[in-house]
């Protein structure tokens, strides 16, 4: 008996084993799920446009320190050896004369600084420049940011649309496939026609090769996809089905919240500012400039003929220097005009931009209330669709109906959900839209 239960024992737990090598290829080839926001998030680590982004923006941030404005001072080391050869030929009031060939070595070297002190307060307008161009590359970043994000939720949302149409293409082909067996029965019992027969069949072939296409549609969707999250082309995975209503605000908020937050208009007022700042620099040239001048230095000269045979010097000198541009041909002038006008360009293209964002963001509003009501609509128009469809084959069954009113029933069902799944991707679309213009979409 124990040995029995040990055998059974034994049996059972081989029987397990090899059931779970035969699931074991199954398990690991589990298709993978991506979420949209798992898709967002890879995106925004892995795209090389972002990438390139960000390596500008540390690039331009590494321009922000008061030494590139001219706010610190400058300090060089100089050096210098030199040696000559000549002929001393020299004839004193004394009546001695001297003439020799000699040699000379002339070695100097000192540490010199000079240090900008006031220059009309243009260093602080360059450092508010930098500063400036640094914010204006961040922006930069997040239009970058903002761009991939859209790109994906498009692409993401096409997955979902083409995955949906296979799906409702597999439905109808049932449907297909039942009217053709209905139909093959009644002409093989001799209760019905082969042309409805062949026309079933003609119809059903056409759905699978809709289904086919669709499939291949699905495919290319995925490879787009795969593309934007920088994965292999040919990765396989499934999407999660984004629904409902995420976004819903009033316009008066989304205009506020545009003005505040849509990252084109962030981006040309800070070029705005950058270039008000411009205006503070040139108009500094026709102030003074004060500087700060300080050397240390040492020098030797040692000679076999001459008068002086060596002479040496280590000192240090400061001085205080000042120059003031009287007129230069009106250069300064005339930059600073260019530099007024230039900053009025962009003030009229910051108004421009605003009235075509408004524009655009009232459009993509109306566009969403349009697509809400027809999605609604949609729904509706596909349950009574469907009921219709499941009347019409069971009237069709009892011979209450002739195929044409079924086919008929066939295509209302088909073109419904086609139009339910363009509403479904239209309305999300849409919300893409409004978030994108209103700044909601990268904070």
């Amino acid at each position: 008996m124990r040995y029995a239960l040990t055998y059974r024992l034994k049996l059972l737990i081989m029987k397990k084993y090899f059931l779970f090598i035969f699931l074991l290829p199954a398990v690991l080839q589990a298709q993978e799920i991506l979420t949209l926001e798992n898709a967002v998030g890879t995106a925004l680590e892995k795209s090389y446009d972002i990438k390139v982004a960000q390596m500008q923006q540390e690039a331009s941030e590494l321009q922000v320190f008061k030494g590139n404005a001219g706010m610190l001072p400058r300090v060089d080391l100089n050096a210098n050896v030199g040696s000559a050869f000549n002929g001393v030929s020299q004839k004193l009031s004394n009546g001695s004369e001297i003439n020799r060939f000699g040699t000379s070595l002339a070695p100097t070297s000192n540490v010199a600084m000079a240090w900008t002190l006031y220059d009309g307060k243009r260093m602080y307008a360059t450092l508010d420049r930098l500063k400036g161009q640094g914010q204006l590359s961040q922006l930069q970043t997040r239009q970058m940011m903002e761009n991939t994000v859209v790109n994906v939720m498009q692409a993401y949302y096409e997955v979902m649309r083409q995955k949906q149409t296979v799906a409702f293409l597999q439905t109808i082909i049932k449907y297909y496939e039942e009217r053709l067996t209905i139909t093959q029965q009644r002409w093989e019992f001799g209760k019905g026609s082969k042309l409805d027969y062949l026309q079933s069949k003609t119809e059903l072939n056409t759905q699978n090769t809709q289904l086919v296409q669709a499939k291949n549609s699905l495919k290319n969707a995925k490879v787009t996809l795969n593309n934007l999250l920088v994965r292999p082309a040919d990765q396989d995975f499934d999407v999660q089905e984004v629904v409902g209503i995420m976004f819903d605000p009033t316009t008066e908020q989304l205009k506020s919240q545009a003005r505040a937050a849509n990252k084109s208009l962030q981006a040309l007022r800070k070029s705005t500012d950058i270039s008000l700042i411009t205006q503070r620099e040139v108009a500094a040239a026709k102030l003074p400039r004060v500087t700060l001048n300080s050397s240390f230095g040492y020098s030797l000269s040692k000679t076999n003929a001459g008068l002086f045979l060596y002479n040496q010097n280590i000192g240090l000198n400061v001085g205080l220097g000042a120059t003031w541009n009287i007129f230069n041909g009106e250069i300064v002038r005339r930059q600073i005009q260019t530099s007024k006008i230039n900053t009025d360009i962009l003030r009229k293209q910051e108004e421009d931009l605003w009235i075509q964002i408004e524009s655009d963001l009232m459009r993509a509003y109306n566009q969403y209330q349009t697509d809400k009501e027809l999605l609604k609509l949609e729904e509706e128009n596909n349950e009574v669709a469907e009921e219709n469809l499941k009347i019409s084959l069971e009237k069709f069954k009892l011979g209450g109906s002739t195929i044409l009113e079924l086919n008929e029933a066939q295509r209302s069902l088909n073109t419904s959900l086609n139009r339910l799944t363009n509403a479904r991707y239209n309305i999300k679309i849409s919300e893409l839209q409004i978030m994108r213009l209103s700044g909601e979409l990268v904070k």
